[in-house]
């Protein structure tokens, strides 16, 4: 980790360790940001006049390091890391400025494409929740983020319940989001969802990623919303740009947990330090959702019912994922 981190101009290595640390949540958020660290190696290789072969080698060490740790988890960092550095090879012998310039214009292009994209979601996705009188949403996601943004400019009235997604804390990231949009807010442990869920309209997640037969991945405790909402007849609406898909299960691919060590995160639930060092944190950072369990996803295409993402998830890995 030190060593790929090196090789970020120093401006970069605070945006490095929020990823790695997780102090920053969110793959939309996690790719904006790596873009932004091409771009100052890019920038400071002109600055300290370094050959174009030393920054298209750093950039691709870093895009390793990513895809190989984050990319592990969420395929949309992968996908739009592999875009971003496309063909990079191919300037190894341009001018540095030409260089520059390229690397810029790549992750610039990239990068409008996406906030159009997820500016589709969010406005379908208000258009879907402004009608609700109670949703819930569940784990942190800069996309579901930004919808519930969007439901506040609408001037409704919506209760939004908030389970605190104990395994990352991600759900409490909403809350101020949800507060300055003006809307109202209750925040309940996890462990409180069947309570709730049963009396809201809809429930809305993002993914980090998901699989072409309609399957989500999200946090820990995103497979149980999904289950009571198949028991209570509560439709569940996955937010997601198609950046997010992973077809590799179409040629066999079969995706493994990874596990995260919650030790340092739970250490404040009251253990005792001897006992920190006898207890088993491990936990899956993402759990799949069934199919059977969501009820549409709400993507740049519009809103897909679950058994129509197939089409769909073929047609965009035809355009926009060319091996």
């Amino acid at each position: 980790m030190d060593r790929i981190r090196q090789r970020l101009p120093k401006e970069e290595w605070q945006a490095f360790d929020d990823i790695v640390m997780q102090r920053i949540l969110g793959a939309s958020r996690h790719i904006q940001m790596i873009g932004e660290m091409f771009k100052s190696i890019a920038k400071e290789g002109v600055k300290k006049q370094r050959s174009v072969i030393d920054i298209c080698d750093d950039i691709k060490a870093v895009a390793q390091y990513f895809i190989s740790t984050r990319g592990e988890a969420s395929q949309a960092v992968s996908n739009a890391i592999l875009i971003m550095i496309k063909d990079i090879d191919e300037i190894r012998g341009h001018s540095i400025e030409e260089a520059k310039s390229n690397i810029c214009e790549k992750v610039d292009a990239y990068q409008k494409k996406s906030r159009q994209d997820i500016e589709l979601v969010v406005e379908y996705g208000a258009r879907l929740g402004k009608k609700m009188k109670r949703i819930m949403v569940f784990d942190y996601s800069s996309t579901v983020d930004a919808f519930l943004r969007r439901l506040g400019d609408t001037k409704c009235s919506i209760e939004v319940i908030i389970p605190e997604s104990r395994s990352i804390n991600g759900g409490y990231d909403f809350v101020g989001a949800c507060i300055e949009a003006g809307l109202k807010v209750h925040f309940i442990p996890d462990a409180a969802m069947m309570y709730y869920l049963r009396e809201c309209q809809g429930v809305f997640i993002g993914a980090e990623t998901f699989y072409a037969d309609g399957t989500a991945f999200n946090t820990t405790g995103s497979d149980i919303a999904g289950l009571l909402c198949k028991e209570f007849s509560v439709p569940l609406y996955v937010l997601t740009p198609m950046v997010k898909l992973d077809s590799r299960p179409i040629q066999g691919f079969v995706r493994e947990a990874v596990m995260n060590d919650l030790k340092e995160r739970m250490s404040g639930a009251g253990f005792k330090d001897e006992e920190l060092d006898e207890v088993d944190f491990a936990c899956p950072e993402l759990l799949p959702v069934s199919k059977e369990h969501i009820h549409a996803y709400v993507t740049e295409y519009g809103v897909i019912p679950v058994n129509g993402m197939f089409s769909v998830c073929v047609e965009y890995k035809k355009n926009y994922m060319k091996e």
